[in-house]
Parts: C-alpha cells; sequence; structure tokens
C-alpha cells in the first residue's frame, strides 16, 4: 500500500480518472514556524559564538566533551527529523474517488480491496505531533489481501478527519458496502 512503484502509479492515475467524491488535506504541528526560527537562531548563536564554544569544551576532560558533543548531536539531529517530518506531510492530500482512494506518490488502493475500516480517535502520533492538541479521528483501513491482514492508520500521514468529513466517509464506505470495524 505504502510504496511508490511504477505500478503505484498506475493505480493513482486509475483511481484519479473517476469522479472525485471526497478530499482531506493532511494537518500538520502549528509549531513549525516557531521551529524554524529556534532553528534559524541557534545555528546564528552557533556562528557567533563558535569560538568560545570550542574553548569551553577544550576545558572539559575528554569524557564531559564527548558527552556534550553528543547531546548537542542528538539534539539537532532531533530537530532536523521534526523539520524533515513536518515538509514531508505538507501538502499531502488523501483523494478518494468512485473507483477507491489515494494520496500522491504514497499510496493508492480500490475499493475492492479494502475489507474494514474504523476510526482511530487516541492516536499517540496525533498527540504526540500536535502537542496534545485534538485533531480529529484518523482512519484506519484493514486490506485483506494476501496471507495476513493489514491495518493502516493514516495519522503518521497527517490525515485527520473532521466530525462532517467523517460522516461523509462512514456514508461512502456503508454505500460501497465496507464494513465498519467493531471497537
Amino acid at each position: 500500500m505504502f510504496n511508490s512503484t511504477k505500478r503505484n502509479q498506475e493505480k493513482i492515475d486509475e483511481i484519479r480518472m473517476a469522479p472525485e467524491l471526497l478530499r482531506i488535506d493532511a494537518q500538520y504541528a502549528r509549531g513549525e514556524g516557531a521551529l524554524k526560527l529556534f532553528l534559524f537562531l541557534l545555528v546564528a548563536l552557533l556562528f557567533v559564538y563558535h569560538e568560545g564554544l570550542i574553548g569551553m569544551l577544550k576545558e572539559k576532560t575528554t569524557q564531559q566533551q564527548i558527552v556534550l558533543v553528543g547531546m548537542i548531536f542528538l539534539f539537532m539531529t532531533a530537530l532536523v527529523f521534526t523539520l524533515y517530518m513536518m515538509k514531508r506531510r505538507k501538502g499531502k492530500t488523501l483523494v478518494m474517488t468512485e473507483k477507491g482512494l489515494f494520496m500522491e506518490a504514497s499510496f493508492a488502493l480500490f475499493w475492492r480491496d479494502i475489507n474494514e475500516y474504523g476510526w482511530n480517535f487516541s492516536s499517540a502520533v496525533n498527540n504526540f505531533l500536535f502537542s496534545g492538541q485534538k485533531r480529529g479521528a484518523s482512519l484506519l483501513l484493514v486490506k485483506n489481501k494476501g496471507v495476513w491482514p493489514k491495518m493502516y492508520d493514516l495519522a503518521p500521514h497527517g490525515i485527520f478527519c473532521t466530525p462532517q468529513q467523517m460522516q461523509q466517509v462512514d456514508d461512502l464506505f456503508r454505500r460501497l458496502g465496507i464494513k465498519k470495524a467493531e471497537g
């Protein structure tokens, strides 16, 4: 489901040709601008005070230097990773048509491939990425092709539905004969 192969692009093109029923834009954390500003200021401070920081590091023992450099590296890696995830999610849209659903370059599914669907109201991803702000429910899809059923939660892609969108999805899936998972 989540791969960008030539076959997947062909499925996206085929699904795109059908009449569009619903479009859900990805949501992302609100602190993106503040995070970018913080990262820019941090890099500017490091650039301005690099001599002082290097001198302070030279005064420390080798073990302390390793720990401090490791902490700085982990902190910077977390910031860059967060920015990368925000950029990756930005601009994605889940599109549902008469033939199926797709998210450009990520995945495509025909309606016949989906056995069940459900809603994830208390996604840990939702709370982690959005600082505890409730953003609605994420869509869970159960694909039962192959030996084992696969469940996909669209929360990591920033796809959260408003109550109105949830009602539209429920109506659409009911019309298509896709059953709602209990629980």
